[in-house]
């Protein structure tokens, strides 16, 4: 730098010297702390307007709902050789169940036949074993039974029907308890007017009668028959039968 010259005063005065070299410019002050002292109230300025609140904007009225659009129809499924080829595995498995039930329906029904049959059987054995059982017993009993019908003959004829009071007609009617109590085995008398049945009756004497509707019926009973409970009988009825006289 090239160095100015002093000036001096002509009068000899000595005064301070006056520099010639320009003065160093101020320093400014940043933008951001400017633009504060500027938005800071000086002292001479009037009162200061307040800051308005934030507005918020009205929303906008809402229009008319907009029409949704249609929805699309599924597509048709396409029937190819593959849906073809399902159609008939189902088609063949139904059939196929078809003919099972079929064939369980027979097998149900021969298994009810047989049960029905075993059933049957089942009775008819039982039916078997008990008549034999009944026929074994009455044949064990047989001697006992004729025995037993013949003391009843001769109480009758010693006139227990007669006297039931007596002692041969008390005796008698003990006798036929315990012979349908032991043997099952009871007394019969068919009534006169009854119709004449070989099984269970014998003829002993005609009785001649003019009327055809007595002809075959029993006039008198002479001697009782005894049957077992089961209906067959022990001995057949004595009896008189009328006859159409000619």
């Amino acid at each position: 730098m090239e160095a100015r010259p002093e000036v001096t005063d002509p009068a000899g005065d000595e005064s301070p010297a006056v520099s010639l070299s320009k003065p160093a410019p101020e320093r400014s002050a940043p933008p951001q702390q400017a633009q504060a002292e500027l938005l800071e109230p000086g002292p001479d300025s009037g009162p200061q307007p307040e800051p308005q609140q934030d507005q918020k904007p009205w929303p906008p009225e809402p229009g008319p709902p907009e029409p949704e659009p249609p929805e699309p129809e599924p597509p048709e499924p396409e029937i190819g050789p593959e849906a073809g080829g399902q159609d008939e595995r189902a088609a063949a498995e139904l059939a196929g169940l078809g003919d099972r039930i079929d064939q369980l329906t027979a097998a149900l029904s021969e298994l009810t036949r047989l049960r029905v049959r075993d059933t049957d059987l089942i009775t008819r054995l039982h039916d078997d074993v008990t008549r034999l059982r009944n026929g074994e017993i009455a044949i064990a009993l047989n001697p006992v039974v004729t025995g037993m019908i013949k003391l009843h003959d001769q109480m009758v004829s010693l006139g227990a029907l007669s006297d039931p009071a007596s002692p041969v007609g008390l005796l008698h009617a003990q006798l036929l308890q315990i012979l349908e109590l032991t043997c099952a085995v009871r007394p019969f008398s068919p009534e006169a007017g009854d119709r004449f049945d070989a099984s269970h009756h014998t003829g002993t004497r005609r009785v001649p009668t003019a009327d055809p509707a007595a002809d075959g019926t029993i006039a008198r009973t002479i001697r009782v028959g005894f049957a077992r409970a089961d209906g067959s009988v022990v001995r057949v009825a004595e009896v008189e039968v009328h006859r159409l006289s000619s």
